[in-house]
């Protein structure tokens, strides 16, 4: 009798000492599933961020961004209303004259890497076509301006421009805005400030 009875305690110890093992296992299990869970709900609520504040503008997007040109020191009226080209298609990316660029791709030509300031006053058919490099542009207001052309005090100008506050480099042409973006493109000496843009209001969604 004291044989059976040792095997049944033995059984009973190996039981008692396996059951930690597995609760830990258990546990572990359940906190990598919890990780893995928080992780992805992270990453689909910044994947949405960052597709509503920035990347590039798709079919059935409708952004807006404002954009002022400043010449010297004073800002020109905005671009006057227009909403189809040269060819007298009608263009997703243009503006009801209040100052505001209004991004809703109609073609694919009008969507991601495509959907800059240079597409935007390339495509006035009413008024334009306009243009701006990082050393020239010519708009609705003041004349064509280049690099080293003075100001009214004399002092050379220069192209220069800023998003949100910020002064950039390169050419604003190539810039893709962003919805809720503000973009003043200027023509100033080196040294002065970029001024914030005027208020505006937006007439049209």
């Amino acid at each position: 009798m004291a044989r059976p009875t040792n095997r049944y305690a033995r059984a009973q110890a190996r039981a008692r000492y396996r059951k930690p093992k597995r609760s830990g296992s258990s546990l572990g299990w359940n906190v990598a599933i919890g990780v893995i869970v928080i992780l992805g709900v992270a990453g689909i609520v910044v994947s949405r961020s960052g597709s509503a504040s920035g990347g590039e503008p798709k079919l059935g997007d409708h952004w807006h961004a404002q954009l002022a040109v400043n010449i010297c020191g004073g800002f020109t009226e905005p671009a006057p209303e227009f909403e189809f080209d040269p060819e007298g298609n009608k263009v997703g990316i243009h503006t009801h004259g209040d100052g505001v660029m209004h991004i809703h791709p109609f073609t694919s030509g009008e969507t991601g890497a495509n959907a800059t300031i240079g597409f935007f006053l390339s495509h006035d058919g009413v008024n334009g076509p306009f243009d701006v490099s990082d050393d020239s542009f010519e708009v609705w207001e003041g004349g064509p301006k280049e690099n080293g052309d003075p100001c009214g005090d004399g002092r050379p100008g220069e192209v220069r421009w800023a998003v949100n506050g910020e002064e950039q480099d390169g050419n604003p042409g190539d810039y893709r805005p962003k919805d809720n973006d503000q973009i003043v493109i200027a023509f100033l000496p080196a040294g002065d400030e970029i001024p914030p843009p005027p208020a505006v209001t937006q007439t049209q969604d």
